[in-house]
């Protein structure tokens, strides 16, 4: 049983997936619609390695939740953002840009701003965890993960997080959803020697 196709490739990376490789069967079948987040559990058993379709297909409901609730409010001009916000969407967006930003790279700016701007009724009903306050009393940061594959553009992603949070502060100083300070946090020389691209030079 041989899980290697002719066309492994079957999207745009710059448009939303439209089908994908389902193996769920046992052959990879070309599927309608975008594969749901999810990953694989492999049982609790002793013996042979398992194969993938011996494990178990475990959904990751709140990112399959919040991926439509930001697909509706794209479809919908992105309601409750702010000016800056949405002249930096239009920028991202624009299909005559000279270097198209990838799909996933607008998708993760996108919910990083719905999680922000988008009002409390786009997250009726959807439970988002936060951090619990600490021994001393005080709150966590509030942390939001975009987790992408590599090669896929994270710095970029970083750069219009950071872009979009600062400009966002300076037009409007009281608004404490925004701030002017920025935090990197690297795992190594190397990483943060990439990073360098990220400082307003």
């Amino acid at each position: 049983m041989s899980l290697a196709v002719d066309n492994p490739i079957i999207n745009s990376p710059f448009e939303e997936p439209s089908q994908y490789w389902d193996y769920k069967e046992g052959q990879p079948i070309r599927t309608s619609g975008r594969r749901p987040a999810g990953y694989y559990l492999r049982p609790r058993t002793r013996g042979a390695q398992l194969s993938m379709f011996e494990e178990e297909f475990v959904p990751l409901e709140l990112v399959n939740s919040i991926r439509e609730k930001v697909k509706s409010w794209r479809e919908r001009n992105y309601p409750g953002v702010t000016p800056i916000t949405r002249q930096l969407l239009n920028h991202w967006n624009n299909p005559e840009r000279e270097r198209k930003l990838f799909f996933c790279q607008r998708e993760a700016a996108e919910t990083l701003i719905w999680l922000i701007e988008a009002s409390p009724a786009e997250r009726q009903s959807m439970m988002i965890p936060k951090d619990e306050f600490n021994h001393s009393g005080k709150g966590a940061l509030t942390r939001f993960a975009c987790k992408m594959a590599t090669g896929s553009g994270k710095t970029v992603v970083m750069g219009m997080a950071i872009a979009w949070q600062i400009l966002n502060k300076l037009a409007n100083p009281q608004d404490r959803r925004y701030s002017d300070a920025v935090l990197l946090v690297c795992p190594n020389l190397t990483i943060r020697e990439r990073l360098q691209v990220l400082l307003p030079e």
